[in-house]
This record gives C-alpha cells, structure tokens and sequence, in this order.
C-alpha cells in the first residue's frame, strides 16, 4: 500500500510539472527561432543584412542549424531543437553591393561582416535574437598554423614542440621587425559570477582600477604575455606567400635533446613531433627570469642559431607570471592576436574582475585596443561538455577552431584559398570555423591542401 501511494504522488507531482520546468521547451519539442541581422548602427546606420549566412550550434549536443536572412535581415529556422546555443552570422559583400547598399565605394573588392552571440536560449518562451554585424579587418599578415595540442606524453615530445605560423598574404614583402604576439587570458568555463557577463567570460569594467567602462568588453582584449619579434624596421622580411615560425623551442624534437639540467630528453616515436631547428624564431625566456633572479626552466632550452623573441610583457614588473615558458593549454582554451602598436608602453595592466583586493600574489593582464589587431584565433577545448566562453570579438574572429585531442600532434591551420603565380593565398573570413581545418600531423610551412 505504502508503495501505491509512492507511486500516485510521483505521477501526481510530475503531472504537475509545467513547460518552464523543462526549460520552457515542451519537453524538447523542435520550435521555430529567428534571427534578425542587422549592420553596426555606429558604422552602417543599422540596416537590416540581406543574404546573410547564420548558424546555430548547440552547446550541449554539438548539432547545427543554418539559414539565410531575407531582405528584412531575418533567419529563420522551423525546427530547432530547445537548448542553449552559440550563433554566428557573416555577409560577404563585393564593392557594386556595398555601394549600392551604403551610397559609397568602399575601399577594398570585397568587405566582410561578422557577428556572433553565444549562450543563447531557444525554447517555447524565446523565439527570436538579434544579432550585430560589424565589418571584419581583413590583415596582410595572418595566424595560418598554431600547434598547440602538442606530442604524445610517453612516445613524444609533450608540450615543447608547440609553435605558432604567422603567413604573409599579401602580394608584396612584409618585415615582421616590431610585431607583437599576444597569448589572452580569460574565463574557461561559461558559469556565471557577479564579475561575469551573461556568457561566462570576465565582465573587465569590474576589474580594479578599470575607467574604460562598458567599452572594457568590446573595444579591448586582455593578455596574459606578449612576444615582440625585434628588428630595426626591414631586418625580418616576410616574402609574399610565405611565413615565419615562432617555436616555443626551436630545437629538432625529432632528435635526442639534453635539457637545462644535462638529462637526456628522449623521444621514442620521432614521426609524433616536429623538427623546429629552422623556426625563424624562439620563445627563450632563460636571460628574461634571470634578470629577476628566477631559474631557467628546466624544458626552455635556448638554440643560439635562432633569433630570440623579446619580451614584451609577462606581467607587471614585481608580479610577473609564474609561468616559466611560452606554453599553449594543450586542450585547446587559448586566444592568440597579431598586432602592432606605437603606443605599447602606454597600454594599462589589471587584475581579472574576480580580484577584489590587490595583493603581492595578484596577476595582472594587459588591455590591448582591438583596433590594432591584425589577426586573432580563438581556440576552443576539444570536448563538447568543456567549452569556454569566446575572448575575441566577432569582427576578429567570428567563432574558433580547435583539435580533437590534447597531444595527438595535430594543428590547426588555414585552408588554402587559392594559388596565383606560386603564392599561396589562404583563406581569411575573420571565422575560424570556416578558415581553419585540423592537420593530422603538425607541419612547419605546410599547407592544408
């Protein structure tokens, strides 16, 4: 009798249950959603986004639902399944439609939008978002390659074989003297706090000391450590077509090593790892932490016949990092950024949001203008469950790309667009999803096809 009566009040209290209790969504029933596009106000007076390319992810499931916008800048989507959901939108334009849409030529053959919105929710009580597209920079310079998942941990070289491929796209010689690469910091987890926004990342207005207000989220970006390549101005040319690697250690990981100790650092299987002695450049960080009278890190082992990268900031001075090396997150929750600056030195540093009360352990990060980078990549970690919250703002890089796994020796690298006259030119959305592909095998001055 007693379990009866169990079981009644179980059926009773679930009849009870309304749609809000599942989230709204009638118990996962597929609804309708819309997407409304419209141009940035400041910049294209908020005009609705013809033909416009949307896609909905699923953050739980991984599934994927695409549409194109009408002439009233709607997506509409008749079947979704109810969950929370990343979007991203872009609009590719030639001049003639750019300048019959804002009544004046533009200044390059082709403009590219971007626009992107993540945690949202579609459900029976949301049905419709609207989301801001802005005109994407287009550099000569891009990120092409960024191994960062790293080799094997027993057959391997773990994490010391990472590097990073910067490819002049352009038709004429860039000289990379003074470029600055950043390496960001923010939140890995989309759980919200006081000091986040609505998508988990760091609400940086809330920082200490922080007078850039709102702007802090959507004019700047944050960076845990910046490389300078040096150079007098035409020291380090850059041909058309061609690239330079930057390696965490420019050694040949395929060989048998010794590290700063004198102990041997054997690879077991050389084809899991690369050959980085002709990297271009170097993260040696030795002379840097003995200035402070730091050790050198035990993996940092300096090739003296490739050129070193300067430190440009590695936190502020008195509270540096602790990190003793260039070392990418191997799951994939890093941001990188090409840029230049005249300004550097006068940039700000802050604690993260979360920081209430500064101390002799306290981090600091930092502000970098989004308007001076050339090009940034936002990594993702490589397990569904585990997504982190986007660092770079749509009109960089309007999603992120990522690889299967940590240590599988693959990367992540740009599709070829096309080849005129030998020169490779690479693809450049401001989108990483449809920019980059996955490299089974991490390849210095490769090409994906």
């Amino acid at each position: 009798m007693k379990k009866i009566l169990l079981l009644i009040t179980a059926v009773i209290a679930l009849a009870s249950c309304s749609d809000d209790d599942f989230g709204g969504n009638g118990n996962l029933q597929p609804v309708s959603f819309n997407v409304e596009l419209k141009y940035d106000a400041t910049s294209y007076n908020g005009e609705a986004v013809n033909a416009g390319n949307v896609t909905l992810t699923n953050t739980t499931t991984g599934d994927i639902y695409t549409a194109t916008s009408n002439t009233s800048g709607i997506a509409s989507f008749t079947s979704v399944l109810p969950g929370s959901y990343t979007i991203t939108a872009t609009k590719s334009m030639e001049s003639t439609e750019f300048s019959t849409t804002f009544g004046y030529a533009p200044s390059t053959s082709e403009i590219l939008f971007n626009g992107s919105q993540e945690a949202v929710t579609v459900n029976v009580n949301v049905t419709s978002t609207t989301v801001i597209l802005k005109s994407a920079r287009i550099g000569d310079l891009v990120i092409k390659q960024i191994y960062y998942a790293g080799s094997n941990s027993t057959q391997g070289a773990v994490f010391r074989d990472q590097f990073i491929e910067i490819h002049n796209n352009s038709n004429e010689i860039i000289y990379a003297d003074g470029l600055y690469i950043g390496q960001l910091y923010g939140r890995t987890s989309t759980s919200t706090a006081s000091y986040t926004l609505a998508t988990g990342q760091f609400d940086w207005s809330q920082s200490i000391g922080m007078t850039s207000g709102s702007s802090a989220n959507t004019n700047y970006v944050y960076a845990d450590y910046v490389f300078q390549i040096p150079g007098t101005g035409q020291d380090y040319p850059i041909q058309p077509g061609a690239s330079i690697v930057i390696a965490q250690s420019g050694l040949n990981h395929k060989a048998p090593l010794t590290n700063n100790n004198g102990d041997p650092m054997t690879v077991q299987n050389p084809d899991l790892t690369v050959d980085l002695s002709g990297a271009d450049f170097e993260a040696y960080l030795g002379d840097f932490r003995a200035s402070y009278g730091e050790s050198v890190y035990l993996y940092d082992v300096q090739n003296p016949a490739v050129t070193d990268l300067l430190i440009a900031y590695w936190g502020r001075p008195g509270y540096y990092s602790g990190n003793k090396d260039f070392l990418m997150d191997n799951p994939g929750r890093d941001s990188f950024i090409i840029f230049r600056s005249e300004d550097f030195n006068t940039y700000s540093d802050f604690p993260d949001p979360s920081v209430t009360a500064e101390g002799s352990s306290t981090k600091y990060f930092l502000q970098i203008p989004t308007s001076t980078i050339i090009d940034g990549v936002d990594l993702q970690h490589f397990n569904p469950s585990n997504q982190r919250p986007k660092m770079l703002p749509s009109e960089v890089d309007a999603s992120y790309t990522n690889c299967d796994a940590s240590f599988n020796s693959q990367s992540v690298i740009r599709r070829t667009k096309t080849t005129v006259d030998g020169r490779v030119i690479l693809e450049d959305t401001n989108n990483s999803a449809n920019d980059f592909v996955k490299l089974a095998m991490a390849n210095p001055r490769g090409f994906a096809n």
